[in-house]
């Protein structure tokens, strides 16, 4: 019997309809499965400092480390939906929640880092000087609207990257639509990139006048700066990382591999988070840098008005 063995081939090589991926390569189960494990440590160990031990009175609670703690969060839930994308590798809308919570989950990093510096440097403002009044950089910028600009910066990326993703999405990354996509993507990446980056030299700048003598910084606010400085630098890695892999293109080495990913993204926001949770401000500061948050501060009055409303009512 004679066989076509060209035929074969053909037949072979030419993929079926419905063979296809959301994956640029073969994504591997348990890569995903295991770093999502992985995270559940920084996870249940900022949940044991931040509420645990506050309640046993070992630590005293700052609020704005919160964010950090939904940022581990989404990163155990994100690579948790990303095992699950890997055995169905054509669900888009699970494929697009696992990269959604997996990026999402450094913006709320660095909010809480954002906070933090603001609250170090107003508690380290000479005497006599109002916590709302309180300047950096020469007298240019006020502390209190640090926060305000990173976070605001950092949302605003988040939306131009989701943005970009949706405006390639929809011409089904082909054509003028993925170029235009791309370029939007690849701009709210280069600005959450240049936000930290400030971020970081507005750091430096506080912590060499402080060692200049411009401000009195005890060893336990050393200690959180020096992680600052750490879970920063692997934060950039991670920034650097996404803005490279979208620049290069969806045919690039870094978008046909998966490795990467793991070890250019999860390793380095896994050390971000345990270098924090090392240098955590409940474990070094102490509990006046905390402040009361606004939330807490509205709370408290309207516990207030309610007692006094009562109080009244009864008599």
């Amino acid at each position: 019997m004679y066989i076509d063995w060209s035929q074969i081939q053909k037949r072979e090589t030419v993929p079926e309809e419905d063979d296809w991926s959301v994956f640029f390569y073969d994504a591997s189960l348990p890569a995903a499965a295991a770093f999502s494990a992985i995270y559940l440590i920084p996870f249940i160990y900022h949940l044991y400092i931040s509420y645990v031990a506050y309640k046993t009175g070992q630590y005293f609670r700052f609020s704005f480390s919160v964010p950090i703690l939904v940022g581990a969060l989404l990163e155990t839930i994100g690579y948790g939906q990303r095992s699950s994308s890997t055995q169905n590798v054509q669900d888009i809308g699970m494929f697009a929640t696992s990269q959604t919570m997996i990026v999402l989950a450094p913006v709320f990093v660095c909010a809480s880092l954002y906070i933090l510096l603001s609250r170090v440097m107003r508690f380290t403002q000479p005497e006599g000087t109002a916590e709302k009044e309180a300047k950096v950089l020469n007298g240019f910028l006020k502390v209190s609207w640090l926060p305000k600009i990173f976070v605001t910066l950092d949302v605003v990326s988040m939306l131009t990257q989701g943005g970009g993703s949706g405006i390639a999405a929809s011409g089904e990354w082909e054509g003028s639509l993925e170029d235009i996509g791309t370029g939007v993507l690849i701009g709210g990446l280069a600005l959450q990139l240049a936000t930290f980056s400030v971020f970081l030299i507005v750091v430096i700048t506080f912590h060499l006048r402080a060692l200049r003598g411009g401000a009195a910084l005890e060893d336990g606010m050393i200690k959180v700066i020096y992680g600052i400085y750490i879970a920063g630098f692997f934060i950039m890695v991670r920034s650097i990382f996404r803005l490279i892999e979208f620049s290069w293109g969806i045919d690039s080495y870094i978008m046909t591999n998966e490795w990467p990913l793991y070890v250019l993204e999860a390793v380095p926001m896994l050390i971000a988070f345990m270098v924090i949770g090392w240098y955590h401000p409940s474990r070094w500061l102490p509990a006046s840098v905390a402040g009361e948050s606004k939330f807490k501060s509205w709370l408290h009055r309207r516990r207030n008005r309610n007692t006094q409303h009562q109080s009244l009512s009864s008599a």
